[in-house]
């Protein structure tokens, strides 16, 4: 399954006939294949992927090391690995553009990103959790309640309680790939994506 990096752009409304059709605009590509893995040498098949050009001046010695092993003169600010299988690596070398041709309207994709940090965050809002009652003197109005154990110690893991909520590496299959607008490396995507507006997102081409 070959695929790409990009941005989140943000979210809009397209018409499709009669339909309103909610969609994720996202900044596709294009990446160079800077490597290309191999099982023999490194035990499975992938292509590393640089991503968004950058000056030289503003990578550290080891990243710059990356680009000039592979004989580029383009230095990008982000890398990555694509899982390949071993008929799309052959068909690939160092210094190919894969960008938002790989889509094409109805394509089936699946997209991983980071969804949105919100910090520590109590029952009510991590949770969905009720609230106490709202009159004067219960001190129970968004409190976490009750860790309903007789053991004394910490909380059982997995017990819903507060703390982090968000920042988590997140999924999402069977999106479905409405439009691609080629001259501005643009794809959208039916439905919402992982992560705030400028995230990074690895989108991954399923259907042929």
């Amino acid at each position: 399954m070959l695929g790409l990096f990009g941005l989140k752009v943000g979210m809009t409304e397209i018409y499709k006939g009669d339909k309103l059709i909610p969609v994720s605009v996202v900044l596709a590509g294009p990446c160079k294949v800077i490597q290309i893995k191999n099982k023999e040498k490194d035990g499975y098949y992938s292509l590393k992927l640089g991503f968004i050009q950058v000056d030289s001046s503003k990578l550290n010695k080891p990243l710059k090391g990356v680009f000039e092993k592979a004989g580029l003169n383009e230095y990008y600010k982000i890398i990555g690995e694509i899982r390949v299988n071993e008929e799309i690596a052959k068909k690939y070398k160092v210094g190919d553009v894969i960008d938002v041709d790989l889509f094409k309207a109805g394509d089936l994709i699946k997209v991983t990103g980071k969804t949105k940090g919100r910090g520590f965050s109590g029952m009510i809002k991590r949770w969905n959790a009720s609230r106490g009652p709202m009159s004067h003197g219960s001190k129970h109005h968004r409190r976490a309640g009750s860790n309903a154990t007789s053991r004394i110690g910490p909380t059982r893991p997995g017990k819903r309680r507060p703390g982090r909520y968000g920042d988590e590496t997140v999924t999402i299959r069977n999106l479905e790939v409405v439009d691609v607008i080629k001259e501005k490396n643009l794809l959208l995507i039916k439905g919402s994506v992982p992560g705030a507006n400028n995230s990074l997102l690895k989108i991954i081409k399923l259907s042929n």
